[in-house]
């Protein structure tokens, strides 16, 4: 393990190392100038996982009819077409992409916005996108801070809570 020297110039992440170059590298994955942005995948992939439990449900509808087994094995065809049906409700078109809930949270928070942080989440029994957004007042010490719940797919808000910061 190397150290590092303290030098002015450099921004505060790189001013500590743990011996690898790409260790303090504040870009996605520390990838460097090669890196591509980072992006959030939209829960419509899951139509992907639908298409395989689809096929995976019609080879198992072929095995049963040929190999002139019990009819009763149908019932796997019909719990991985289940599966599949449920993958298919669940694939949402996400409309609202992190940096606009950040954009809705800051003007719903009712302070001057700061810092901020999204995190996307699900609710519901078809998994619904939502982001939940924790930001904070501007300044060198917040004194307020707010989570404020956005629907992905609408960009409405769905709840806000706004608290004070207690300071150290």
């Amino acid at each position: 393990m190397s150290r590092s020297t303290h030098t002015p110039s450099k921004p505060p992440w790189a001013r500590v190392t743990d011996g690898s170059d790409h260790a303090n590298d504040p870009s996605p994955f520390g990838a460097g100038e090669g890196a591509r942005p980072f992006r959030v995948l939209d829960t419509r992939r899951r139509s992907a996982a639908a298409v395989v439990y689809l096929g995976m449900a019609l080879v198992a509808a072929l095995l049963v009819v040929v190999s002139g087994v019990s009819l009763m094995w149908l019932t796997a065809v019909g719990v991985l077409g289940a599966a599949a049906a449920y993958q298919v409700a669940g694939a949402w078109k996400m409309r609202v992409e992190d940096i606009e809930a950040l954009r809705i949270a800051g003007s719903e928070a009712g302070f001057d916005v700061g810092h901020g942080s999204a995190t996307l989440g699900y609710r519901g029994w078809f998994a619904k996108p939502v982001w939940q957004v924790l930001v904070f007042e501007a300044g060198p010490q917040p004194d307020r801070q707010a989570l404020v719940t956005v629907d992905a797919l609408t960009g409405e808000v769905l709840g806000t809570y706004t608290e004070t910061v207690e300071q150290p």
